[in-house]
């Protein structure tokens, strides 16, 4: 069976019907994603010690809200420039050749 024979049955179906397919589906692909969220997360036991000293060295590195903002604004108006003149190039000045084997 395919998915269109499959599509067209569903379609031929009362609307209530249709719409516990829909409910359903809508239900278990939400499930997965939760299931997945749910995931990411590291048990509170389990390296949250190590997780948190992470994160409050990535806070200190940031800095001030204001140098974070300047840093941001420079780093744009970076990709602004790099957009328009490209970015910036590398060129290499020597050329080695190297025998190939046959």
């Amino acid at each position: 069976m395919s998915f269109q024979t499959y599509l067209e049955n569903l379609r031929a179906k009362p609307e209530h019907i249709r719409k516990r397919y829909a409910f359903w589906t809508s239900f278990g692909v939400t499930a997965v994603i939760f299931a997945f969220w749910l995931g990411s997360f590291t048990p509170l036991g389990a390296g949250a010690g190590a997780q948190k000293n992470a994160i409050l060295a990535a806070v200190d590195r940031a800095g001030t809200p204001s140098q974070s903002m300047v840093a941001a604004v420079g780093s744009f108006f970076g990709d602004i420039r790099d957009i328009f003149f490209g970015p910036r190039k590398v060129t290499f000045s020597t050329i080695e050749i190297a025998p190939g084997k046959k």
